[in-house]
Order: structure tokens, then C-alpha cells, then sequence
């Protein structure tokens, strides 16, 4: 398995892996393993990957999973984070508010089912961390409050709840990660 930023080539898998795991095409068994809330484009990968990082796992060519992280001005833009953003003046981590702080929205993130527990989720976020600029304090990100296992595996890199929010009436979790 190799850990590294996308390139174009990649792009077909990642939304092809994206679309398998969208809450909406999950029973409601396979959605205890996880899953994602909201769907880009082919064409968002490469927008988010220019604007900061797309990191992927690959094996042979094969996508087993991805880590997005992105600006804050370029989240604005879609509904659910947006939303998220909204809530950084009230949103406070150390005692001081999420809009206060140097940050980027990491996420989604993704793993193949077959090839979950294997380590790929904290791999994504090793590698993420090494490709990025120092120039940040936090990573933030949303989950779903109905998605055990991504608050699961957000806890064991580090993140921790500060905030929660409505969407589409679903409850969110903002979680946050010192860099």
C-alpha cells in the first residue's frame, strides 16, 4: 500500500469508492460499518485536491481509500459544511473559538469496507499531516452523530468533540484536532 497525494488518475476511483459508501445506497446494517453524507463530483476531487490535499491509498492502482482536506473559503460553498463553518464563532476548543484559529476542514474520509481495520484510516491522516503547510493550528472536520465508527477512528487520531449542529435534520458532530 502506498500513501500519497491524488493524482488525475485517481480521480475515477475515488468517486467510484465515494458513491459505494453514500449513507443513501447503505441498508441500515452496512451503515454501522460507516459512511459518507454528502457527494462531490469527479471534477470537486481535482478542485479540492488544487485547493489543499487530497491524500489517497492506493495498492496496484486501486484506490482503497482517501482523506480530504480543504480550505475553509472553499467549504463555504457546500451546504453541510458551510453550515458547519457558521457555528466557529459559538464553537470553542482550549477556550477560544474555532474562528479564531488557523484551520482547514479535513474530510471526508473514506476506506473501502474490505479494508477497514487494516490501518488506511490513520495512514490517510499520517500522511496528510506530513503533506500539509505548518501553517495551521487545527484540522476540523463533521461527522454524523449517527456514524459510530467514523467517531470511532476520529477519536483514535486524535479528535475530540466540541460542537454539534443541525443539517437537513440530522444531528453533526464538529470535532477538532491540534496540529
Amino acid at each position: 500500500m502506498q500513501f500519497r497525494r491524488a493524482i488525475s488518475t485517481d480521480y475515477a476511483g475515488l468517486y467510484d469508492l465515494q458513491n459505494r459508501n453514500l449513507r443513501k445506497v447503505l441498508t441500515a446494517s452496512e451503515r454501522s460499518d460507516g459512511f459518507l453524507s454528502g457527494a462531490f463530483e469527479q471534477e470537486d476531487f481535482k478542485a479540492l485536491n488544487d485547493d489543499l490535499c487530497v491524500v489517497v491509498c492506493v495498492e496496484a492502482e486501486n484506490v482503497l481509500g482517501f482523506l480530504v482536506a480543504s480550505t475553509i473559503e472553499f467549504n463555504k460553498r457546500f451546504a453541510l459544511s458551510g453550515t458547519m463553518i457558521a457555528c466557529y464563532a459559538r464553537a470553542k476548543f482550549d477556550g477560544r473559538t474555532l474562528d479564531s484559529y488557523r484551520s482547514y476542514i479535513s474530510g471526508p474520509v473514506c476506506v473501502e469496507r474490505a479494508q477497514r481495520g487494516k490501518g488506511i484510516f490513520e495512514g490517510l491522516y499520517k500522511r496528510l499531516f506530513e503533506l500539509l503547510p505548518h501553517q495551521y493550528d487545527l484540522a476540523v472536520t463533521l461527522v454524523a452523530s449517527d456514524n459510530p465508527r467514523s467517531l470511532g477512528a476520529h477519536a483514535k487520531v486524535g479528535f475530540e468533540k466540541v460542537d454539534q449542529f443541525r443539517f437537513n435534520g440530522r444531528v453533526f458532530c464538529i470535532l477538532v484536532r491540534k496540529i
